[in-house]
């Protein structure tokens, strides 16, 4: 029944979520990177790795954007995008906001059952994190950047939260962070500046 609903509306639904494991901690090791990565921690000067927002939403586009500013700055890092619609839709999203034209080098994980993301620590926001003053003022700011809301991919679900990591090249968490609402994208910036 619920197929017959505008993607908008299925993106809002309740569905299960796998068991989301405890969040990495800085210095503690990071979990393995998922076999679709095609790549290990022991590779460049670091690993960035951001699980994103759902396809079509404004917050992971701009992080893109962060990270195409680290690829820029330090291309020795890599940079690792999890994004949790299928392989298909995913692809589609990435070429719609000029990913590999901004990433030419990231590795674009699909990740439509969640898993990846619930074992790095990556859970689901409360309902505060994503109707909150915070959120709104933080959309209108990406607004005034020409980010905007655009067709929301097949499978995503706007209750996943997102969240980043920096690991150095022995395996080890240097930065961590999970999104406080919606609106709340890691400073990739920053973050590389731990590597």
């Amino acid at each position: 029944m619920t197929a017959y609903l505008p993607i908008d509306i299925q993106s809002l639904l309740p569905r299960t979520s796998p068991k989301t494991a405890e969040l990495p901690q800085v210095g503690g090791k990071a979990p393995a990177l998922p076999a679709s990565a095609s790549t290990s921690y022991n590779q460049g000067a670091g690993t960035l790795v951001a699980f994103v927002r759902h396809c079509g939403c404004p917050f992971a586009e701009k992080e893109v954007r962060l990270l195409s500013q680290v690829a820029k700055e330090k291309p020795e890092v890599q940079i690792v995008v999890v994004q949790h619609s299928s392989e298909e839709e995913t692809k589609e999203w990435w070429g719609r906001i000029d990913g590999p034209k901004l990433l030419p080098k990231a590795k674009l994980v699909a990740d439509p059952e969640r898993d990846v993301y619930a074992n790095f620590g990556i859970g689901v926001l409360p309902w505060s994190g994503l109707f909150s003053r915070s959120m709104i003022n933080s959309l209108m700011e990406r607004k005034k950047e020409g980010i905007v809301n655009t067709t929301t991919g097949g499978g995503s679900w706007r209750w996943q939260n997102s969240g980043g990591l920096a690991v150095d090249t022995k395996g080890t968490v240097t930065w961590v962070k999970v999104a406080q609402d919606a609106g709340d994208v890691c400073d990739y910036v920053e973050a590389a500046k731990s590597l």
